[in-house]
């Protein structure tokens, strides 16, 4: 959304300070006074409204429609996380996760090639179809079984899985990174596979050195830098070829896939031999990954199949809005937000679970608890869809009625042309205070692009560089540490867990910065 409009230039710095204030409320809110998100969002929802009306001149009607246009861009998003959320339950419940946890634990004896398929391309993998914390809510406690110890295992999954947040869960984040900017999807995401694509071989590095410092990562320079380029690499083409849902999902397969060849590539004697079954509902890799072998399948027939994209695109739901002119005059365009029901990527994860489920009552499985299914869902998805609705209602109050605009303004005049180097900070820094980069980049996406925009630089690559950011953030994000340490025995000691994980999120985080700034410096 190109702004039309400008604020006056009388009085601009008090109206800096108020248009700061929503977001000092989430950032107190949740640091200060440990509320919850939703807490947060909604006491920084009313405080925007006030501002907007009393500093902004914003009318009372565009409040309303500011709110629609929230309401559009979070049903966009939440379509994908509920039906995420029912893929990886029924998986989890059917005892699939365990089994494919179990199975690859039992490939090596390897301690760093252990770290690295699970901890790296597992964790992955599972950020590519539910996120949510989950990747270190499961990694974990394998970890600790495996025999890592608690810090370890608390600490590597949050290094190993943070470069594929964006692109993770059908790529939501990236949804709303889309949602809130208006910039063209396609250059976004080329720049966000690149960065984050450099980001999974430096993640690989991480997770080895994590372990036993600079001397493991150098004995398995080979085997990390194998992983790390085949996941970067994949993460690069699919989203290149424009496949954003699937690019984190496809990373960690592949990933996945290299581990468990050089798993074998390295056995010696029994080392890589399989004990006998374990369990009553356990099952072998293969049984265990059906559910996403048939989510792969689904979503290549939805999209090669010609004509079917196009017929499952046809019913949709309209959002539609009016131009809004504030008192101030600032002006936002007209337009329309349109949901496909039966064409979205949630309803192709919906489709997938019902399928995977009917092919294990077919082949034997016993089913899993469907009640059990629904509750964790529900236990899950409350709180991520209150929060999200009102930190996009936060978001589009502020970016109808000027407030993000003067923000960003404001953060050029100050840091000038260096901006691209903070642009990143800026996305890890919303990450940590919402625990989400999908709220990060709702909060702080329009702000990027406008200061992009203000400075003549690309508003697409400094978007890049504020989810890229945002992505990282997940190392240190409270939300995810408390995961990390209620499943490993080291509930109370999350700050031990973010003094291990923050060295190299900021160290990450700052050199796409750097990058950022030499790319956009040119």
């Amino acid at each position: 959304m190109t702004p039309t409009g400008t604020i006056p230039m009388p009085d601009e710095m008090w109206r800096v300070g108020m248009a700061a204030v929503p977001i000092v409320i989430v950032l107190v809110g949740l640091l200060g006074l440990n509320w919850s998100g939703v807490r947060s969002g909604a006491v920084a929802l009313a405080a925007a409204a006030a501002i907007a009306l009393i500093a902004f001149a914003l009318p009372a009607g565009a409040v309303a429609v500011a709110l629609w246009r929230s309401l559009a861009l979070s049903l966009h998003v939440l379509y994908i996380i509920w039906a995420a959320l029912v893929l990886y339950k029924f998986a989890d419940e059917s005892g699939a996760i365990r089994s494919i946890g179990r199975a690859i634990g039992r490939l090596t004896s390897d301690r760093i090639l252990q770290l690295l398929i699970i901890g790296f391309a597992f964790s992955s993998f599972l950020q590519g179809v539910a996120g949510f914390g989950v990747p270190v809510a499961v990694t974990a406690p394998l970890l600790l079984g495996l025999g890592f110890t608690p810090l370890e295992s608390a600490a590597i999954p949050l290094i190993g899985h943070a470069w594929s947040v964006t692109m993770g869960d059908m790529a939501s984040s990236f949804q709303a990174l889309r949602a809130v900017t208006g910039l063209p999807p396609h250059e976004m995401g080329n720049w966000i596979a690149v960065f984050l694509g450099l980001s999974a071989v430096a993640s690989g590095f991480a997770v080895a050195h994590m372990h036993g410092g600079t001397r493991s990562a150098g004995r398995a320079f080979g085997s990390i830098l194998t992983m790390g380029l085949a996941m970067g690499l994949t993460h690069l083409v699919l989203s290149v070829t424009q496949h954003w849902t699937i690019a984190s999902f496809g990373a960690g397969m592949v990933g996945l896939a290299v581990g468990i060849g050089l798993a074998r590539l390295g056995r010696r004697g029994d080392a890589g031999e399989a004990p006998a079954s374990s369990g009553v509902g356990e099952m072998s890799f293969q049984m265990a990954f059906l559910p996403y072998y048939v989510l792969i399948a689904v979503i290549a027939t939805a999209t090669f199949v010609p004509g079917l994209h196009q017929a499952l695109e046809r019913v949709a739901f309209a959002f539609r809005y009016p131009e809004i002119t504030t008192g101030l005059g600032w002006k936002t365009g007209a337009g329309a937000f349109t949901i496909p029901v039966f064409g979205h990527p949630g309803a192709l994860l919906l489709y997938a679970s019902g399928i995977a489920a009917v092919l294990f009552k077919l082949l034997g499985r016993p089913s899993p608890n469907w009640s059990a299914v629904w509750k964790g869902v529900r236990k899950q998805g409350l709180p991520t869809t209150l929060t999200i609705l009102t930190l996009v209602g936060v978001a589009m109050i502020m970016l109808y009625s000027g407030m993000t605009y003067l923000l960003a303004r404001g953060l050029v005049l100050l840091v000038g042309s260096f901006f691209p180097m903070i642009s990143p900070l800026i996305g890890l820094l919303g990450a940590v205070i919402t625990g989400s980069n999908t709220n990060s980049n709702v909060l702080f996406g329009a702000l990027q692009r406008d200061g992009a925009q203000m400075l003549a630089m690309n508003p697409a690559l400094m978007a890049a560089l504020q989810s890229s950011g945002g992505s990282l953030g997940s190392m240190i994000a409270p939300a995810k540490v408390v995961l990390a340490t209620a499943t490993t025995g080291l509930l109370g000691q999350e700050g031990r867990v973010m003094r291990a994980t923050a060295p190299y999120a900021i160290a990450m985080t700052a050199a796409l910065g750097l990058l950022g700034w030499i790319l956009l410096s040119r």
